[in-house]
């Protein structure tokens, strides 16, 4: 089976390729940082239709694997999608599209495959868009969605910013009240390839795959930095009510379906 891993250099590319099945080719696409050495890397601009069409064709995957995001941008989150699912559809490729729990408000948890999003941050807009692009062109696409994503190596976005943090000599501040399903790296990576393996029918509609806990942001955080030989008592608790911003409060996800593979452990 050839596989193709979107945005290669991410996290979740990264632990993707680390625990790849047997008898999966993987190649991956890049924009700008590079991925690991190794594998066979393709530079792609994702938001253009063209690039992304031109790259399908030559490479003939069997599956796209579509983990690439970025937080900051629209394009790179929706049309990106809906070009990736677009070609696709041309190539007869079978798709898995990595979403999020914030496509939910975060009010009345816990969120199964059945409940209906309500996102109340653009880049929870942005993700609920890009599945509806990409269930409109592959109605029989695979949606993942999961929750917060811990990984001490390489660090995740979060874990890179509250370990810099106390490293700088701060005391960083975690919300005591925002829960969330946090899930390893390498288990989430181990859920997708079991998914990936399923029948094409099999596998579409949407899969939640949370962690095995709901846990609160500083409860993750304070585990993270246990794990990293820092005392936790650094961390400063605060509410998610007073963020400035909105932000879902509880993103707990359970599934409803009979995800393959083996069950998640705690984090980290």
């Amino acid at each position: 089976m050839k596989v193709l891993v979107t945005g290669g250099a991410g996290l979740v590319a990264t632990h993707l390729l680390r625990v790849r099945p047997p008898g999966v080719e993987a190649e991956v696409t890049w924009r700008h940082a590079a991925p690991p050495a190794g594998v066979v890397a393709h530079r792609c601009e994702l938001a253009s239709a063209t690039e992304v069409d031109d790259l399908l064709a030559g490479v003939a995957p069997d599956v796209v694997v579509h983990t690439a995001y970025s937080m900051g941008r629209r394009a790179d989150i929706v049309d990106a999608s809906a070009n990736v699912a677009a070609a696709c559809a041309a190539s007869g490729a079978a798709l898995v599209h990595l979403s999020s729990d914030v496509v939910f408000d975060g009010e009345h948890p816990p969120y199964s495959e059945g409940d209906e999003p309500a996102p109340v941050t653009d880049y929870g807009r942005w993700k609920l868009a890009a599945e509806s692009a990409v269930l409109d062109r592959v109605p029989d696409a695979c949606i993942t969605r999961t929750s917060l994503i811990v990984s001490l190596d390489p660090p995740d976005r979060g874990t890179r910013w509250l370990l810099d943090a106390v490293r700088a000599g701060e005391r960083p501040t975690l919300f005591h009240d925002e829960i969330r399903s946090a899930i390893r790296a390498e288990d989430l990576a181990r859920a997708i390839w079991a998914l990936v393996g399923l029948d094409r029918q099999e596998r579409a509609g949407v899969w939640h795959l949370p962690g095995p806990e709901a846990l609160s942001r500083a409860e993750v955080g304070r585990r993270v930095l246990v794990a990293a030989g820092v005392d936790p008592s650094v961390a400063v608790e605060a509410s998610v009510r007073d963020h400035p911003d909105p932000r879902p409060p509880d993103l707990a996800l359970v599934s409803r379906r009979d995800a393959p593979g083996p069950a998640p452990s705690p984090v980290p």
